[in-house]
């Protein structure tokens, strides 16, 4: 009876361990040619422009993003509000003051000063991660550097 049940769960345990998600070698061989093909490939030299509009809040998103020895190097942005002014220590007071909006568009703006960098190091618009607070602004980023990089092909 107790080699019944020893064998019986053996053979539950096998059975659940062949239901699990199994990678095969090709596909990470496969992911790992992309990303080193991608990061081979480069960019051509120079410094190439693009902007994008914040959606829902307005704004745009302004980059130069410089290129050297096939690699994104730097990357000047300007984040803009509505009327075109760069977003600052102002951006979003109003009259009379309401602390919690004006805490969110600051917020917004220290997100937002992130991506720069966070662009340089992954060299890929689309492998930039979320930022807590600059959400939309993220969005316009990605898309902003997508068309400055579409020259640098």
């Amino acid at each position: 009876m107790k080699k019944r049940i020893a064998l019986l769960a053996a053979l539950m345990l096998l059975s659940l361990a062949a239901c699990g998600k199994k990678e095969s070698a090709e596909s990470k061989t496969a992911e790992s040619k992309t990303t080193e093909s991608k990061t081979a490939q480069g960019y051509k030299d120079g410094t190439y422009s693009g902007e994008a509009e914040v959606k829902e809040v307005g704004g745009t998103i302004k980059l130069d993003i410089t290129v050297s020895g096939g690699k994104i190097a730097t990357v000047d942005m300007q984040n803009l509000d509505r009327e075109g002014k760069e977003k600052g220590e102002d951006y979003g007071k109003s009259e009379p003051l309401n602390r919690g909006l004006y805490s969110i568009a600051q917020n917004s703006i220290l997100g937002t000063d992130k991506l720069p960098g966070l662009l340089v190091d992954s060299q890929d618009p689309d492998s930039i991660d979320a930022v807590s607070g600059a959400t939309l602004s993220r969005e316009a980023f990605v898309q902003a550097a997508k068309a400055a990089l579409d020259g640098a092909k």
